[in-house]
């Protein structure tokens, strides 16, 4: 739990959870919140497919006012799924430019999300024709080896590399997290998240 209201803090941070606004996701509200407990997990973003609808749910949920809960969505672009951090209204399109440009003149973050996954839509190596902030360079549901492509990759862009669950379940909830020192505010954990973080990987959920 945080337990501070203003200063540093250590934020243990898992950026990639889908709820059930998700139509591939069966996570529940008391099952993210039973998720975040049992995995000692401090902060989330909420991830949707194309949807705030379950960010707007945690946003308005007495249950969630101990845990830092950062606005995300996951956006299913022309050229491959993008991940939109700090924005309560971010633009939801088919063109991955403008859906960058809308982030960044709003203050938003964003993520390429599982970018060397086959069996998904991945940017791969169109991650460095885009103004990406970050790569996920470790991916809960990617093999070893797209996640070690996609950290050759964020190197060679010179690019901040993140790690998120990616979960779509309850128990793939907290499975990867970052851990990151600075305030309990979106702006503070967008900040650190570009200066580089930890990744903790406590387990790998099942690869697809």
């Amino acid at each position: 739990m945080l337990l501070k209201r203003s200063g540093k803090m250590r934020i243990v941070f898992d950026p990639h959870i889908h709820t059930n606004s998700s139509p591939d996701s069966s996570i529940t509200v008391t099952q993210l919140r039973d998720g975040m407990l049992a995995s000692s997990i401090n902060a989330i973003a909420v991830t949707d497919h194309d949807t705030m609808e379950g960010y707007r749910r945690l946003k308005t949920s007495s249950a969630f006012k101990e845990f830092l809960i950062v606005p995300g969505v996951e956006v299913t672009t022309d050229m491959g799924d993008l991940i939109v951090l700090g924005l309560d209204d971010p633009l939801i399109g088919k063109d991955p430019n403008q859906v960058i440009e809308m982030a960044h003149m709003r203050g938003g973050l964003v993520l390429a999300p599982h970018p060397f996954n086959g069996s998904r839509s991945s940017l791969g190596e169109r991650c460095g024709m885009l103004k990406v902030d970050l790569i996920e360079t470790y991916n809960g549901k990617c093999n070893s080896g797209s996640n070690r492509q996609a950290k050759e990759f964020a190197s060679v862009l010179g690019l901040p590399g993140i790690g998120g669950s990616d979960a779509h379940e309850r128990r793939q909830i907290g499975t990867v997290v970052n851990v990151l020192e600075c305030e309990r505010s979106v702006n503070s954990v967008l900040e650190a998240l570009k200066k580089g973080v930890k990744i903790v990987v406590k387990q790998r959920s099942t690869a697809v």
